[in-house]
Parts: C-alpha cells; structure tokens; sequence
C-alpha cells in the first residue's frame, strides 16, 4: 500500500503557501516511491463480503476500524487509525468520501499514512495532490485565539456507490514539543453505529508508570491484557457488530452500543486538580479585567444587582466561541486575554465571570457538564464532559449561569445543562450531582386564544403565547435579528396554519433582547367561514397554537421502537381557548374530559360551558427525558389520545 506521509503543523500566517509546497513535494516523493504493499490483502477482505443484498439497510459496510493509542512514560499520547470500508449506497459515498483529521496544531502532527480508493471495477486509484488540504476549523476561522484548532482533509471524488475506502493516519507529538506537566489521557469508544461493523479493535498501549482505569457498558466483553518490556497492553475487539436502525426522537447511540471509557486519572480528586489548578491560575491573571469592568459599570451597583449585570454583560458581550470543553487541551486562556479578545469558549468565558464576580466578594464554583443525553460513567473520565458552566453560591441559595447560553438570563440553565451528572470542582474532593433543572413549570409555553365566532361561521380573535425556558431561547434567537418583512412571513404562515385562508390583522413580538422581561409573541387573526353551518348548527374545531415553540417538538409516529426514546425535555405547554359564541346561539356539545397520567406524560382537556362564552384548557406535560422501548406504547396512546378531534369539537345549536 502506497504510504502518503504528510506531516501537518503550519501556522496561520504562512500556512496556505506552504501547505500548498509541502503537500505537493510529500506526495511526489512518497506516492511514486512507496510500494503496493497491501493491495492483495485489501483485495480479499473487499472480494470476500457481500453487498446490499446482504446489508439491505445500511449505507456502507465497515470491514475494519482499528484505533490503537500508546502512552509513554513521559507522558506523551500516540493515535493512530486504520479503516477500510466499502460504499453501499449514496447516502454512503456522500458520508466517507471527504475524510477530516482534528488537530491541535500547536502540540500535535498528522501524518496521512494511507489514501486510496478501490473502483468498483477493482482498479484502486491514489487522490490528486489538490485533494489534501489543511485549513482552521470552521468553529474558530474568526476567533484567533483558538487558531491551533486545524483540520486536515481528504478528498475522495471517485468515491461512489460499489468502491471502497482505505484511510490510515497517525496523530503523534509535534517534534520540539515539552512533554507535559501533568499528563493526561482518556476517551470514550463506542463499538457500533448505524453501518455494520465486522471488526471493531481498540488498544490501549501504556507504560507501566501511566496506568488506566476502564470501565465497558452495555457489555461484558473484557480486554485481552498483556504486559512485556514496560508497558501494559490493553486490546478490546468486538466483530460482527449489526447496525444500528435509526429511528425517530432515538436516544444517542452511547445508549445502545457497547461503550468503553477510561482515563488516566487515579480518582475524582485527580480530576478536580488538574482542571482546577489551570483554571484558577488562569482567574488570578485579571487585572486588567476586573479595571476595565470597573471603569464601565456603576460603582454603587452591588449584590445580586451587580451578579446580574456582569452575567448578562459576558453572556452577550463576550462573543461566544462554540468548541467543546477540551479539544484545545484544558489550559484556559486568562481573564485579561479574554476580555482583550472579547470572545471566549464556555471555559474561557467562565474564568472571565469568575474574575469578574469575585470583585463583587463572591466565589463562583465551575461545574463540568456534558450538554447532551449520554450516560454518565462513575469513573473520573474528563472526557465525557463537554461543558463547562458557574454556580454562584448566594447565602443559601445557589446561582447558575451558562456563560454560552446567550439566551437565557442568569440564574436560569438551557435544560441541555442539567442532563446526566455535573463535576462541581469544590476544593478538594470535586462533588458529582445532577445539575438542578428546576421545576417543569419553568419550561414550556402558555398559549391563549380569546376569539369570537359570527353566526355566518367566522372565526376573529387574538392569539397570546408566552413562553418558558428552552422556548423562550427558542424566540429570542429566532426574532433578535429578524427583519419586519420576514416577522411578517412568519405571521402568514403561522396564521396559515390555524386555517389556510386565515388572514393576520396584527402581529407583535416583545423585547427580545431585555433577558429580565418574559417574551410575548400575539397574533391577531380573522379566519372566515372557520365553523360548518348546517341544519341551524355550527360545529367548529378548536384552533391550536400555530407557533412551534408553543408546543412539544414531539410525536411518537412509530407503532413500536427498538431503542428508548428522548423526550423533547421536561416541560409544560398549556394551550387555553376561550370563545364567544354567537348571538342567538347556546353550546350544545365540548369535548369529553381527557386525563391521562403516568410517568413520562400527564395529558388533560377539560371544558367549561358559561352563558355566552366556552372555555376549552389543554395540558400537555412532559414529565421525563427518556422512554424504555417497553413503556413506549404508554406515551404513544397518550399523544395519539390527545389528538383525537373529539377532543377539539364544539357544536353550538340555535335557542
């Protein structure tokens, strides 16, 4: 197999000259002068597996991947990756046919060992050196600060439905570099995805004075450990490993597939030292800060008053730079430096906060979170965090702030944030708990409708939505910036969705940008000939909130699942109808009373008849985050119950 040894460290201001000089000499040199060491070998694992016919539902069939990892006694970390896969379908050509390597510039090289594709007629071809190319991540193409963050990536043109992919890199110390202070490795590896895996290897490779420790979920399979001249070798192999089906609102796949994290780290108390000594070193470096936000606020503002004002000053003035908690390492940038670039990721703005915040005399505590639905492993592994947000203690009560949620006012998280357990780095022994999410009342949305129906069958009225949590973020970002033309789109098609034929006589949004006020979204609408006239009757169906915000992003639409289900976060949506019915009519008829309770919804409709008017309340509650493919039947009889019309109709007869 031809070997393409491209060695990827440039900086930025050179970097695309260069790039272009070093990738065209590395692939004449090594292309033209590498022997085709493995091609028959390759040959007969690809001759050797079937096709569609045999994997009806994947993309592409994964024959190997194959990651080894060495830590040596120094403390430096060694990865390397070898897969070979064979393209089923288009959906598959287009996920494989450009490969990105991420890498740290400023401490790690790339080095693209192989590239090669296999036509489907057998003929395996080399890419064009223009296929190489080395630019930032896009997360951090204006942010500076983070211009280490690079990616290098490979092009596969010829890559399409019948070839085959064989890719192999290595990520090894950039030369010249210090080994670290106090070194530290760790992941997570998931062992099956949504194509089928034949063989799935992963080892571990460590000198003996750098243990691991390792914990293997969803399975039993143990590692084959050898040890000889000084290091230990840890081997984890699983084949044969059939696809993951996707379905709708399905749980991430760290839910159902064998899953192994470990760490390097002796305990939790390791942990919370390593990250805590670089990130208050870092909070202690904020002269310059802490002036320069005192020569800008007032200086009587003191308290929870001056709390407030200096969250909401970072939440939205320190430009949000969104890369997960340490993929540029875990050294934070200081407190100045930040406030120099006035831009920041979440570990960067929160030592900018905490800097900030003690000025006032209070001690913000950083707490790790992982932001997303994963399981939680009791082992110290850094590496299933993600996030990292602040708990202002405030006398008794606690104060939390997601310096990234731009959207949210402190004291109130993203729910995002209180999934699984937090690391709240206390001195000493850091404690592991659930970030509080905070009553369900909190999130969600009321909606009200007070509307009017003639005896000809139009339907007028005012629609009022306010929400809550999540939703309201959901609001905020989509209106901050939006043009009247375009809110008035919006409003048409909303009003599109009450009726078609609905028309919008007024339309307004609240403050978005002031977090301390709740955000308001009214619609005034006329819908005529909305009810059904017929013998002396009118029978209309009680019109929903139009807004997607305004109710839960969820509806089960499978008869059964195989995976647990996500909810869509613990939440409430109360919708209320009131409507005054037209003169000379009464309400001969509303919808049945609906309670359904268990422990993932709580669903309710009730009506109430008044002289001139009808009231009509809806309550959909969402009461937990995940569903056992067992209980799902549960919840899908609930929203299908809801949605039933009877449960929307009103009939009204003459007196």
């Amino acid at each position: 197999m031809r070997d393409l040894r491209v060695r990827l460290s440039l900086d930025v201001p050179s970097m695309r000259i260069r790039e272009s000089i070093v990738l065209f000499a590395v692939w004449l040199l090594v292309v033209f002068t590498t022997p085709n060491l493995r091609a028959g070998e390759l040959d007969s694992l690809l001759d050797g597996i079937g096709g569609a016919d045999v994997y009806p539902q994947a993309s592409a069939v994964i024959l190997y991947d194959r990651e080894i990892v060495k830590l040596d006694s120094v403390g430096f970390t060694y990865k390397h990756r070898e897969f070979l896969c064979r393209i089923l379908d288009e959906r598959g050509a287009s996920a494989f046919r450009e490969q990105v390597v991420q890498f740290d510039s400023g401490r790690d090289t790339v080095i693209i060992e192989a590239a090669r594709v296999r036509l489907a007629d057998g003929t395996w071809i080399e890419p064009e050196p223009e296929a190489f190319t080395l630019s930032l991540a896009p997360e951090v193409k204006w942010a500076a600060a983070y211009s280490r963050l690079k990616e290098q990536r490979v092009s596969f043109p010829n890559l399409d439905v019948g070839a085959a992919l064989y890719f192999a890199y290595r990520i090894e110390p950039k030369p010249g570099t210090k080994a670290p202070a106090t070194p530290h490795t760790g992941d997570v590896v998931l062992f099956g995805d949504f194509d089928p895996v034949l063989e799935k290897s992963y080892v571990i490779e460590t000198a003996v004075n750098r243990r691991i420790r390792f914990e293997m979920t969803h399975d039993s399979f143990d590692p084959v450990v050898t040890e000889a001249d000084g290091c230990i070798s840890y081997q984890w192999t699983k084949r044969d490993i059939p696809p993951v089906v996707p379905e709708p609102d399905m749980v991430n796949l760290s839910f159902i597939v064998p899953r192994l994290a470990w760490t390097t780290f002796a305990d939790w108390e390791d942990l919370g030292l390593f990250v805590s000594e670089n990130f208050w070193e870092k909070v202690e470096l904020s002269e310059e800060a802490v002036q320069s936000w005192s020569a800008i606020t007032a200086p009587d503002l003191q308290a929870v008053p001056a709390l407030m004002n200096v969250a909401t000053f970072v939440l939205h003035r320190i430009r949000s730079v969104h890369l997960p908690f340490g993929r540029i390492g875990y050294e934070p940038n200081s407190a100045d430096r930040v406030w120099q670039n006035g831009y920041g990721d979440s570990q960067d703005k929160a030592v900018l906060l905490t800097a900030l915040m003690r000025g006032y005399g209070y001690g913000p505590i950083p707490v790790l979170v992982s932001g997303e639905h994963v399981p939680f492993s009791n082992l110290p592994v850094l590496e299933q965090f993600r996030h990292v947000i602040l708990a202002v203690p405030i006398g008794s009560d606690t104060l939390w702030v997601d310096p990234m949620a731009e959207y949210y006012p402190p004291g109130m998280l993203p729910y995002a944030d209180t999934y699984g357990m937090g690391c709240m780095l206390l001195p000493g022994i850091p404690l592991i708990e659930s970030v509080p999410p905070g009553p369900t009342a909190m999130r969600g949305a009321r909606t009200e409708i007070r509307a009017t129906l003639t005896s000809t069958g139009d339907l007028s009225g005012r629609l009022t939505c306010i929400p809550r949590g999540d939703q309201t973020a959901q609001v905020r970002a989509r209106f901050r910036d939006l043009s009247s033309e375009d809110c008035g789109l919006f409003a048409e098609s909303a009003a599109g969705r009450i009726r078609p034929g609905t028309r919008v006589t007024n339309f307004s949004v609240s403050n978005v940008v002031d977090l301390s006020a709740p955000v308001v979204v009214s619609l005034g609408f006329e819908s005529p000939n909305y009810a059904t006239r017929e013998n002396g009757h009118l029978l209309m169906e009680i019109p929903l909130a139009p807004f997607e915000f305004a109710r839960p992003d969820f509806f089960p639409s499978l008869p059964e699942v195989r995976y647990p289900v996500k909810l869509p976060g613990r939440a409430q949506f109360i919708g209320e109808f009131t409507l005054t019915i037209p003169d000379g009519f009464q309400v001969a008829a509303v919808p049945p009373t609906l309670l359904i309770d268990n422990p993932f919804v709580r669903m309710e409709v009730h009506s109430r008849r008044g002289e001139a008017t009808m009231t009509w309340t809806q309550t959909i509650e969402i009461k937990a985050d995940l569903v056992p493919p067992g209980e799902f039947a549960t919840v899908r009889q609930a929203f299908e119950a809801i949605e039933l019309p009877k449960y929307r109709l009103v009939l009204m007869e003459k007196k």
